[in-house]
């Protein structure tokens, strides 16, 4: 196995530990846990997974991680008995009288499988593996992993828990996983609705014939024919020919020929029913395997961006484990497909006048950033672009300390909004009224953009430099 795939409880772990060390900071117990991770011979990906695991809290995640397990488990044989009641029902349905309408029955066992495998196909085709799980039995699984999960867990990462285990079956990995558990409810519907419309003519006399009020009885014929070619094909009937379908029009059908059209619909409901999604069962399964063998972290996250440095070889040990200096995120670049005009973000601003013009730059302002509820609003906003922006500007002041939480959230909204993140640091200017020395401020302001991979512009809005202001519409006009 490459040193950059791991198992799939490796990588929850991994992903839990990113994800609550980029809401809560790294904890100051992890100098350990690093040593242990730089000791190691594999590359990032191992590292991170090495150092997870060897910090204090993972303890707690693994019992998690198992008791999810389970929980997916059993959900998924709720889904399938489900499956198998509503195949039954289904048969039942289609047999409720003695005397059934062949082109009824076959649509009613056949219309919603065929309607739900082509839904299942557009959402596969249409949309990203981090938007949909492109199944309704894997969306009911899904949910119930994130409603559930919580109250059934009891480590101090539970939350961080269940959503590394959302973000898992987001990947293409995890839609193949829940594709698996679509068509197998569709497998199981299928098997059961069959073995009980068998059941049901072997003890029960039925008589199956057809009528049309719009349709022609050569339109009928043809339609026929044309669902009776694949079965006969696979020789599972015999081909039907014009007279024997219209010996069995409501009405006119012999006795004889009950068995055959009883044989007819099973054949049908065994061919366009079972048999697809069946191959599809061992296709999907057969994918979902190869991911998890190929299972890798996405190292260009902003969490494993920032841990990279620390665990890279001569990397000195943190003693109260805050992000290192050295330890610069990735730059970002505006996307090509940029659309519409950069967002202005103002943060913590001691500006009563929000926002301020600057010369020949026209904004889309998306709001402040000063509280939680603030900041929620800001990161839902972003993420509901259907095109990315040319950049996201954040309007900051020098007067303010940059803190980590700060920096989290910046990226953060970025990553929401798929690019470029300008940091505008502004009042640099009353900085000597508060006897705070300006270099110092803003190599501290330069330490954090490039902890979140961002371009610092030091434009004071009361005195705007000419050079500040150009290098800021510079970086606007940047492409990949």
């Amino acid at each position: 196995m490459s040193k950059d795939r791991i198992s799939a409880a490796d990588w929850l772990l991994a992903e839990t530990v990113r994800l609550h060390e980029e809401r809560h900071g790294r904890s100051s117990d992890d100098d350990t846990a690093n040593a242990l991770a730089r000791s190691s011979a594999s590359g990032l990906t191992g590292r991170l997974v090495r150092r997870a695991a060897a910090l204090p809290a993972s303890a707690a995640v693994r019992p998690d991680l198992a008791r999810l397990r389970r929980l997916a488990f059993r959900l998924a044989w709720v889904v399938l008995v489900l499956a198998a009641l509503a195949g039954t029902l289904a048969a039942f349905a289609s047999t409720a009288e003695r005397g059934i309408g062949f082109l009824l029955a076959a649509s009613s066992l056949l219309a919603l499988p065929t309607l739900m495998l082509l839904a299942w196909l557009i959402l596969m085709l249409a949309t990203r593996p981090s938007r949909a799980s492109a199944s309704l039995s894997g969306g009911l699984l899904a949910l119930g992993i994130s409603r559930l999960g919580p109250r059934l867990l009891s480590g101090p990462l539970a939350a961080e828990t269940v959503a590394a285990s959302g973000g898992l079956l987001g990947t293409a990995t995890g839609r193949w996983a829940l594709g698996t558990l679509a068509h197998l409810f569709w497998v199981v519907y299928s098997l059961s609705a069959l073995v009980v419309l068998a059941l049901l003519f072997s003890v029960a006399q039925y008589d199956l014939s057809w009528g049309t009020t719009l349709l022609s009885d050569e339109a009928v014929v043809g339609l026929i024919s044309a669902l009776a070619w694949l079965p006969a094909q696979l020789g599972l009937i015999e081909a039907p020919e014009a007279g024997w379908i219209l010996a069995g029009r409501e009405g006119h059908q012999p006795g004889a020929a009950r068995a055959e059209w009883a044989t007819f619909l099973l054949a049908l409901v065994l061919v366009y029913g079972l048999l697809p999604r069946l191959f599809l069962v061992m296709f999907s399964a057969l994918l979902a395997l190869v991911g998890l063998r190929r299972l890798k972290l996405d190292t260009r996250q902003p969490g494993y961006l920032r841990l990279a440095g620390v665990l890279s070889d001569g990397a000195e040990t943190d003693v109260h484990g805050e992000a290192p200096e050295a330890a610069v995120a990735r730059q970002r670049r505006a996307p090509r497909n940029a659309d519409g005009p950069p967002l202005l973000v103002g943060m913590e601003l001691e500006k009563p006048d929000w926002p301020v013009a600057l010369p020949g730059l026209s904004c889309q302002v998306l709001g402040r950033a000063d509280t939680r509820a603030q900041r929620r609003q800001l990161l839902a906003a972003a993420e509901g672009f259907l095109r990315p922006p040319p950049a996201l500007i954040a309007h900051c002041s020098a007067l303010r300390t940059p803190d980590e939480g700060g920096a989290r959230f910046l990226t953060r909204l970025a990553d929401a909004a798929e690019t470029l993140l300008v940091i505008w640091l502004d009042d640099t200017g009353r900085l000597a009224a508060r006897d705070i020395d300006p270099r110092e401020r803003i190599a501290d302001w330069r330490r954090l953009a490039d902890q979140a991979g961002a371009a610092l512009v030091v434009l004071d809005v009361d005195h705007p430099d000419a050079g500040a202001l150009a290098e800021l519409h510079a970086l606007l006009e940047q492409r990949q």
